[in-house]
């Protein structure tokens, strides 16, 4: 998934994202409130500032 389609998902009220694979996704500075991303790839990624 990249970050435009999360981003859009996230707007639209989903907030499970576990299991998901976010290898292209670049979420610094994203406030992303009551994400749930158990299983979620996220190998490499810089959280920093991820929610605020």
């Amino acid at each position: 998934m990249k970050t435009p389609e999360l981003l859009r998902r996230y707007a639209a009220g989903e907030r499970d994202f576990s299991n998901v694979s976010l290898i292209q996704v670049c979420l610094t500075n994203a406030n992303l409130i009551g994400v749930h991303l158990k299983g979620a790839d996220l190998i490499g990624k810089d959280l920093v500032r991820f929610v605020d």
